[in-house]
């Protein structure tokens, strides 16, 4: 993840900002913002030979070249040659650049701001520094995230965990994984880093994420669902998820100082199985056998059980054949023929016969019900296994 200055853009301070030249280069990568105010005078030649740090915005009231506009074009030059990413000026000493800066900077792909109003160099400085530390914190979790997803943490990796990811969390904690079908993963991160909670809620909350789902972490002095509740309507007001094609995947309350890591886990598999079955909320509490599926969902014997139990017919067709989504759609409608056949447009004749097929192909020793059973156990393990492969392509 990074910063590029179009994300600028949608900050507040920099919202009135007019671009004047360069519109090729706001996909470049911006680390920090710094001023621009007597190195190209005579008197700044020494300040001029040790430059600028380079992948900045410079912020500039053309101070230098307010007798000499010759001097603006020049100071683009050097400002490119030090690997400077985009110059912002206020217009005090100068409304209008000259014609040959705007049309190097063009050829450049030199991105040039003009000020929108009075905006204060303090006020941008500090919120591009702000910007920038939000998307640090998402690059630096989003891999311990991913951590907590896939191994278990002993108690000194989910205290350092704890520390990394908001110190201030209070005693209980709950999570809350959400996947929004409206936003690409840039646009989760732009959304993230754009939020701007307020201290009371930056010191109950974490709000980050993994790949394309938005993790959240609640944290509370007791055990309350109401104000579990409460907060997180909260979140989803600041972070703009409210009216919101989302699913939701919500854990256990949990002690922070007992792996609360697995809240996070918790919350990202309920949201899965929410996914599979369709539906906008899935408590990780009421989610049943998933709950001991997702436990060894990373061992070697899940993926034997469903392979070999599968097997006859992978045979035949491709995974994604006519009985195989016959078995899926009779798992997820709970055994019902009528509703199978409703969620595929067929007779329910027609599904009789395909799950008659599919106990002579996968199970033929079973009876009715211990077929279910099994089939129900091999479809929930291949939807989770099958779904992550998919995601992670």
């Amino acid at each position: 993840m990074a910063v590029t200055i179009s994300d600028l853009l949608n900050l507040d301070t920099l919202r009135d900002f007019t671009l004047i030249a360069g519109k090729k280069g706001l996909n470049r990568t911006i680390t920090a913002t710094e001023i621009l105010d007597f190195e190209f005078m005579d008197e700044g030649l020494a300040y001029r030979e040790r430059g600028f740090d380079g992948n900045s915005l410079v912020l500039t009231s053309l101070l230098f070249a307010k007798d000499k506009p010759e001097l603006i074009l020049k100071a683009v030059k050097r400002l490119i040659s030090q690997n400077v990413q985009a110059l912002a000026y206020k217009p005090v000493f100068f409304d209008e650049l000259p014609a040959e800066a705007l049309e190097y900077a063009d050829k450049m792909d030199f991105p040039i701001f003009k000020f929108g109003h009075d905006e204060f160099f303090e006020d941008v400085i500090f919120s591009i520094r702000s910007l920038v530390e939000r998307d640090d914190i998402l690059g630096q979790t989003e891999p311990l995230i991913g951590e907590m997803l896939n191994r278990e943490f002993t108690e000194e990796e989910a205290e350092d965990a704890h520390e990394r990811i908001n110190p201030l969390l209070r005693p209980m904690v709950a999570a809350v994984c959400v996947r929004d079908r409206e936003l690409s993963e840039s646009e989760i991160s732009a959304k993230i880093r754009r939020s701007r909670p307020d201290e009371k809620l930056r010191s109950k909350t974490f709000v980050g994420k993994y790949e394309n789902l938005i993790i959240i972490i609640l944290s509370q002095d007791e055990a309350n669902p109401d104000r579990f509740k409460t907060l997180l309507e909260d979140v989803a007001i600041v972070y703009g998820l409210v009216d919101r094609d989302l699913t939701l995947g919500i854990s256990n309350m949990r002690r922070i100082d007992d792996q609360f890591n697995m809240a996070v886990r918790e919350a990202y598999w309920a949201e899965r199985v929410a996914e599979i079955e369709q539906a906008p909320l899935r408590y990780y509490r009421d989610i049943g056998i998933y709950q001991l599926i997702v436990s060894y969902i990373h061992t070697p014997h899940m993926r034997r059980y469903v392979q070999n139990f599968f097997a006859p017919l992978f045979e035949e067709e491709e995974k994604d054949g006519e009985l195989m989504h016959t078995a899926v759609e009779y798992v997820l409608a709970k055994g019902d023929t009528m509703k199978t056949a409703e969620r595929l447009y067929c007779h329910k004749n027609t599904i009789r016969y395909r799950i008659g097929k599919l106990q002579e192909k996968l199970d033929p020793h079973s009876n009715e019900k211990e077929f279910y059973l099994n089939l129900a156990m091999a479809v929930k393990i291949y939807l989770l296994t099958n779904e992550k492969k998919e995601e992670k392509k």
